[in-house]
């Protein structure tokens, strides 16, 4: 099978699959990236990234034109938006030479083929290709093909309430500086993580930047049945997005936010709870895979794996896996089928995410017993 007549199917466009795209590109293996979504401008509100493992897996440094606003966060990561994150990702795979994207086209279903893939489309249409790989989230299709009897990432017990506000709309800016890192304190049973982030210009200047937060609760188990977020047997399906958090849930929200949470962090976490388009509301989903691939097909980032934002490996753990499998890509001998470097990329990475996985559990069920217990 040459390679200049393959054909590798990414299916998702978000932050997985442009950094799986760009680390294949960088590599001299061609891909075409399918998203069923125009582009998002919408995702979660901030991540923490190592920008040495970006450069070495994307072949672009963030640190140079164009720069992605970063700040410091802990040890040798720093902290970024989503949105950020993504225009950077999705502004140098639409340049670079071997992605070809293509946007608002749905997979609804893929199988695998022994040594090749096929894709299902929305609109009737099927695509045969030589490996397809999901990067599709946590709530994966291509997952489902490889793992059928466990395609859902399972409720850890708790959710996280997120906002992200621009510092501008606070009375006082927050008194710290733009390299401050992480504040993370647990109080009665719940526990805020919260910083200042760039502002929407890329701007650190007091005044200027962003300010996020992450409040985790354990109290909204029947809230999120209620709304069919978590199934009756605890599989995680949704989302409370933005503009579908309502009055009274708010108002709950709000009253608690003076008795637990500071001067310095009060603000921001009322003004985001306020504003529909700033809060939203995310089950902790985890899931712990039995594969990473089967025949043409193999899954990455939460598609593969889902732990809890506690972990701090999310976006990490992706990018390592685009790492592992695009080297593996690579490395393809000639003639042979892709199912070969998709079997091995599962043996290198399995056992790995699965630890990962496992250790977020221990996190999920020592914070759900504090938050239970005081």
């Amino acid at each position: 099978m040459d390679a200049k007549h393959s054909q590798i199917v990414i299916v998702g466009g978000s932050l997985a699959g442009l950094t799986l795209a760009l680390a294949c590109a960088t590599r001299g293996v061609p891909v075409h990236v399918i998203e069923r979504s125009a582009r998002r401008v919408q995702g979660g509100d901030s991540l923490s990234i190592d920008l040495a493992a970006l450069v070495a897996t994307v072949g672009h440094d963030p640190r140079t034109h164009p720069v992605l606003p970063v700040v410091p966060a802990y040890r040798d990561r720093h902290l970024t938006t989503w949105p950020a994150l993504y225009a950077w990702l999705h502004d140098r795979a639409a340049k670079t030479r071997g992605i070809i994207i293509q946007e608002g086209r749905a997979v609804v279903s893929v199988a695998s083929l022994e040594d090749r893939a096929q894709l299902f489309f929305s609109d009737g249409s099927e695509m045969v290709a030589d490996a397809v790989i999901g990067a599709d989230g946590y709530h994966s299709t291509v997952r489902r093909a490889i793992a059928p009897e466990a395609g859902l990432a399972r409720y850890a017990g708790y959710l996280v309430w997120r906002g992200l506000i621009d510092e501008k709309a606070l009375k006082r800016p927050i008194p710290l500086p733009s390299n401050g890192g992480l504040w993370i304190e647990l109080v009665d049973g719940y526990r805020l993580v919260a910083a200042v982030l760039p502002g929407r210009d890329g701007s650190i200047e007091v005044g200027q930047r962003q300010v996020t937060f992450a409040w985790f609760d354990v109290h909204r188990e029947e809230l999120l049945r209620r709304t069919n977020r978590v199934t009756e047997d605890g599989n995680v399906v949704g989302t409370l997005a933005r503009g579908t958090i309502d009055n009274e849930i708010r108002a709950e929200l709000l009253a608690l936010v003076p008795r637990l949470w500071p001067e310095t962090w009060a603000e921001a976490v009322a003004v985001g709870i306020r504003s529909a388009e700033a809060l939203s509301g995310a089950p902790i989903a985890e899931y712990e895979p039995k594969r990473l691939s089967a025949g043409g097909l193999a899954i990455v980032g939460d598609a593969a794996h889902v732990v809890s934002p506690m972990t701090g490996s999310g976006f990490a753990s992706g990018v390592e896996d685009a790492a592992v499998l695009s080297r593996l890509l690579a490395d393809r001998r000639v003639n042979e089928p892709f199912s070969a470097p998709l079997a091995r990329y599962e043996a290198a990475r399995l056992p790995f995410v699965r630890a990962l996985v496992r250790h977020s559990r221990r996190i999920s069920s020592d914070f759900h017993l504090y938050a239970t217990t005081v």
